[in-house]
């Protein structure tokens, strides 16, 4: 068996559901032997969602929830 031939094996036996991640890889790696850049692909959607000067007020956020009087819990 070749190395080729193995490799088709395994990918059929990779399940259903990681496949997706299988192909990324292979992707990836087709990607810089033709010498194109890998671009990278965000699997996420809004995790910086938020207001538009949340940054700037970061250090007044924090300021308030340290001198608050509610009690704070972990």
């Amino acid at each position: 068996m070749t190395v080729r031939e193995e490799a088709h094996r395994l990918l059929d036996a990779v399940p259903e559901d990681r496949l997706p991640d299988a192909i990324e890889l292979l992707r990836q790696w087709a990607e810089v032997e033709r010498g194109e850049r890998p671009r990278r692909r965000f699997r996420t959607t809004g995790v910086f969602d938020g207001e538009p000067d949340l940054a700037v007020r970061s250090k007044e956020i924090v300021r308030d929830a340290w001198t608050s009087e509610e009690p704070r819990s972990a």
